[in-house]
């Protein structure tokens, strides 16, 4: 017998301590199940079930590249052999995607793991038929999510008079989302103020939402915007997004371990899979209070300005500046932004713009901010075009050792001075080989060809010179790019 011959050779190699280990690992297989004849199932000649699934059934596991899986785990089907075990992603539910499809011998189970995604879980009891036993009729089939739970937004609404009323009053994260394909406003100040919330729309369907003149997001605390189409062509604030303008006091440095010089968000603010029609001035901007903003992120966005600087001089796609800001009720000039990110993304202007920059800060020095002057900007596969025809990339870029920068596999055209925002003064992971650089309006910086990027007129198959059509997937326009290297870098929806 199997079984026989191998608790022979378990006899002979354990000794002492060793002796616990296999005493338990006999009782694990008693209390799964075996083939061997040893250990037979008193289940015969009947029909079985498929095991029962609760949300008790899944944990995540983190894995040693960070990734993460969920774990399936389950109650043993006595008289069983196996289990038929179905992971499909359905985001999409009329085209539902297989992840995960095997026969599994025990009660248990990994699949990978992806952010804001749901999931059909399908498993069924396969027999052993060497009892008499027959297949479960039906698998047991489960809603799995990895969503942070939502209430729903009833499509048509006013988005900022829906939050005040349910907004629930927790330090927990909570979600508001809004209905497929459904179209909203925001006429006023949403200010999630110091809620951690996640705003969204639907992956695979987006909703639409229009911004008054008097409409702006703001947070004091984490914020993740995602799937949501933005129309800002009548807004009238500064920021589509900006930092909340009530000083928190439970926010002031001393409560952080920090300078008492400003209010300190540690939470990220992230644009995830938005796209943004018309911005007038600026996408991101802390607006008139000193803030220490830990984190911004804009990813997999597509956002289109329509702004020549006229109305904000001292705008950019993300600014801390504002000329005067306030702490505490006095002048002060420490806003920041620790660490910025902006990945496979297209920025895109419909006017020359010779007065603002992609990223402008507020100080060079972030020791006056925070606790240290460590900080990072990482700006990869991202398109940019027209967005600042004549003026530097960034300013007041904090040109030290501890301020690191990543810029590569980027397409910049019609933009001036990337060696503004690239300071040699910094820890640089810059491949030039990678980016590429063009002008138009002003002739292509001599130092930017030299160590920033390729000078290569991109070529875009176009068009790219109009209002971002939010009814389509890709906005109507097409920055597919033509060039040696651009064809291979910049955002990657064009490749």
């Amino acid at each position: 017998m199997m079984m026989k011959k191998w608790m022979r050779s378990l006899s002979q190699v354990c000794k002492g301590g060793l002796m616990a280990f296999a005493v338990v690992a006999m009782a694990s297989c008693a209390d799964g199940f075996d083939n061997d004849e040893t250990f037979t199932s008193k289940v015969t000649n009947s029909q079985l079930d498929s095991p029962e699934l609760t949300a008790k059934s899944f944990s995540s596991k983190v894995n040693a590249d960070g990734s993460e899986s969920v774990q399936v785990t389950w109650t043993v089907v006595p008289g069983a052999s196996a289990y038929r075990c179905i992971v499909n992603n359905v985001d999409d539910p009329a085209h539902p995607v297989e992840v995960f499809n095997r026969l599994v011998d025990g009660t248990s189970f990994l699949f990978s793991k992806a952010e804001d995604t749901n999931y059909s879980v399908s498993i069924q009891t396969i027999a052993n038929t060497k009892l008499g036993n027959k297949d479960a009729a039906d698998p047991t089939v489960y809603a799995y999510s990895t969503l942070v739970p939502a209430q729903v937004i009833p499509a048509g609404s006013d988005i900022v008079e829906f939050v005040k009323k349910n907004m629930i009053d927790t330090e927990d994260e909570q979600a508001f989302e809004l209905e497929a394909g459904a179209s909203y406003t925001i006429n006023g100040e949403l200010d999630f103020g110091l809620h951690p919330v996640t705003f969204r729309g639907n992956k695979v369907n987006r909703s639409k939402v229009t911004f008054g003149v008097d409409g702006v997001i703001r947070t004091a605390a984490g914020l993740k915007l995602k799937f949501i189409n933005f129309d800002c062509t009548e807004q009238a604030s500064v920021g589509v997004v900006e930092c909340s303008s009530i000083p928190y006091t439970q926010l002031e440095g001393p409560n952080f371990g920090m300078q008492d010089k400003a209010y300190y968000l540690k939470s990220p603010i992230l644009m995830q899979e938005c796209n943004f029609r018309n911005v007038q001035r600026c996408l991101f901007y802390t607006g008139q209070l000193a803030w220490g903003i830990e984190d911004v992120r804009v990813n997999d966005c597509i956002v289109q300005l329509d702004c020549d600087g006229s109305s904000f001089g001292n705008g950019a796609l993300l600014c801390t500046y504002s000329g005067t800001c306030y702490y505490k009720g006095a002048s002060s000039w420490t806003s920041a932004i620790r660490n910025i990110t902006m990945k496979n993304s297209t920025f895109y202007n419909l006017k020359n713009n010779s007065k603002n920059r992609a990223i402008r800060f507020f100080t060079n020095t972030f020791s006056r901010v925070f606790d240290t002057n460590y900080g990072s900007a990482t700006v990869e596969n991202c398109t940019f075009y027209k967005v600042f025809t004549g003026k530097e990339f960034a300013n007041n870029t904090p040109n030290r050792k501890e301020y690191s920068i990543k810029f590569n596999k980027n397409v910049t055209y019609d933009c001036f001075r990337l060696q503004k925002f690239i300071q040699t003064g910094c820890t640089l992971s810059v491949d030039m080989t990678t980016n590429t650089c063009f002008g138009v309006t002003e002739a292509t910086d001599g130092t930017d060809k030299q160590r920033c990027a390729v000078e290569e007129d991109a070529n875009f198959v176009g068009p790219v010179d109009r209002p971002l059509d939010l009814s389509l997937e890709k906005g109507g326009v097409n920055f597919k790019a033509q060039g040696t290297v651009s064809s291979q870098s910049g955002d990657p929806r064009w490749w």
